[in-house]
């Protein structure tokens, strides 16, 4: 095989049926090989764009694949990047480059920067493993190994292939050798006794469900161990809809000093908390506002399990929960009795001008079985944090590296990758201007996510924090870009009633985007943003 054709038949092998990117002149004769193969190539507005599609794509399927030029187009891509990586997501990134023979006397070649290495040694920094393609004895291994990286890893990977590269014809692949030296088999017995021991004289257990458990295919095993225990479970904001949160045993999202005093009280009360792959970063915990005495804590992550403040590491975490799940005592325990946050009715109060928190009870009677939120960083994720979804995988969010942006494009690639479900994007008005355009490859491409935009004049999850003229922005008519883009259905409301129609509308419209510009006041913002403003504005 050519290098490009052993390239996308290992993007193929993984199951990944879309590419996003944008083309250059540095990767173009490879773009159009992709655009030939079976691969559905989508052309999206900006890099970025491209990126967060990627991203998002590969959070549901388990792989992602993204493509663009040299210097331009790949370092457009290092935030999106950095946010794949610090968020778990399986992501390659494929960047055209200068071709071997054009580097000869170091010529200042277009999209150049500092040197050829540039942009090798800028993603060296945000991915699992990289490879330039400028050997073909060597680039089918070299194609192998990162996307192997990747599998394992669960983060990004990044492939750079000079131009010049593309028809070189690959060698043969070397066979597979284990490349990191050989564990000894750590015993499960020591940790695995003091957690049932824990459990079993547990008089308030609580379960905290993170988001590890969805990037290592874990929901089988959790749901195993939740139904063997009968223990209450939460999960934290990057964990958000790990599994259904119409469970009988979910209380709801648990993020320190963010949280409605029941979920608070329920975790911090706690006797016995288990915490399974949660990542504990300063906004999931509310600026770590969480409150867990160590002597009541066990924590089970990838390769390392932490009892009361004992470390066993070199334990699987897939495997380690079977071993807790399998010795725990049978039948399957009673449910534990526990409060749970239970959701009020919405019923829209005719002129009442609609706010933040109101906005939510009304998404709450609106989401289905096929419905995926994405929440932008900022209040519309910590808002949206008292959402019920109805199933797994059917809430996404950048919770910990929190790049603003992420929604439009990110919807995108939900519905390409889950045609059968409808992306619900909650995205305020300064993140709509940075990427909002991205609607249009939703358009062209006939999609129909349902956007609403948080229309408040700005960055209102700032303002709480600390306000001033850098937090306003130039009003848009939002409503109308449907028409600026050639397809869609645009509403502008205010009032608590207009949103329940808008969104009826939105339902029956599945043809085409539909943008809600939700008009709220300059100041208003959710109960949880609220709490967290007050812990930011002593770190200002």
């Amino acid at each position: 095989m050519e290098i490009y054709e052993y390239l996308i038949k290992a993007i193929q092998d993984t199951g990944t049926r879309h590419v996003f990117g944008i083309q250059g002149d540095y990767v173009l004769n490879f773009y159009n090989q992709l655009c030939r193969s079976k691969l559905k190539v989508i052309n999206t507005c900006d890099e970025q764009g491209a990126g967060f599609a990627a991203d998002a794509y590969a959070r549901l399927t388990g792989f992602g694949v993204v493509c663009v030029t040299y210097g331009v187009g790949g370092l457009k891509l290092a935030n999106t990047t950095a946010q794949a990586f610090a968020e778990l997501s399986p992501v390659l990134v494929i960047s055209g480059a200068p071709g071997v023979s054009e580097r000869k006397g170091n010529p200042l070649l277009h999209h150049k920067v500092r040197s050829f290495k540039t942009q090798l040694n800028v993603f060296r920094e945000m991915t699992s493993a990289q490879a330039v393609l400028d050997n073909p004895d060597k680039a089918a291994s070299e194609i192998d190994r990162v996307i192997r990286a990747i599998h394992e890893t669960k983060r990004p990977g990044y492939i750079e292939l000079p131009r010049d590269m593309v028809h070189a014809e690959a060698g043969l692949p070397h066979a597979y050798k284990e490349e990191l030296p050989s564990k000894d088999k750590v015993s499960f017995d020591e940790p695995l006794n003091r957690i049932l021991a824990k459990m079993v004289s547990a008089k308030r257990p609580m379960i905290i469900a993170g988001v590890e458990i969805h990037r290592f295919n874990m929901q089988l095993c959790l749901l195993k161990f939740l139904k063997r225990c009968g223990f209450p479970f939460v999960t934290g904001i990057l964990g958000k809809s790990v599994v259904s949160e119409n469970h009988p045993q979910f209380v709801g999202v648990y993020a320190g000093a963010m949280s409605p005093d029941d979920i608070r009280q329920a975790v911090e009360n706690s006797d016995c908390v288990i915490s399974i792959g949660d990542m504990i970063t300063d906004l999931s915990t509310g600026i770590f506002t969480q409150c867990i005495k160590p002597e009541n804590s066990i924590i089970i992550m990838p390769d390392n399990i932490s009892v009361e403040g004992s470390d066993y590491r070199g334990i699987d975490m897939k495997e380690f929960l079977k071993a807790v799940t399998a010795a725990l005592p049978g039948p399957e325990r009673p449910m534990q009795p526990i409060g749970r946050h239970i959701l009020k009715p919405f019923i829209p109060k005719k002129g009442r001008r609609i706010t933040m928190d109101r906005l939510i009870e009304c998404l709450n009677t609106f989401l289905s079985d096929d419905t995926t939120v994405i929440a932008e960083p900022g209040d519309p994720l910590f808002g949206s944090l008292d959402l019920r979804v109805h199933a797994s995988k059917e809430f996404i969010s950048c919770g910990y590296y929190a790049s603003l942006g992420f929604a439009v494009p990110a919807a995108i690639g939900v519905q390409f990758a889950l045609p059968n479900r409808r992306p619900l994007a909650l995205v305020g008005d300064g993140s709509f201007q940075m990427t909002g355009m991205e609607l249009s490859v939703a358009a062209r491409y006939k999609l129909s996510p349902i956007v609403i935009v948080l229309n408040n004049g700005g960055y209102g999850t700032f303002r709480p924090v600390l306000d001033g003229d850098f937090n306003d922005i130039q009003p848009w008519r939002y409503a109308e870009i449907v028409d600026v883009i050639g397809s869609g259905k645009g509403y502008t409301v205010s009032k608590e009633e207009e949103f329940v129609s808008a969104l009826k509308a939105a339902g029956k419209n599945k043809s085409s985007p539909t943008l809600i510009e939700v008009r709220i006041k300059k100041c208003d913002c959710s109960r949880r943003l609220k709490m967290l403003a007050e812990r930011l504005k002593k770190r200002i």
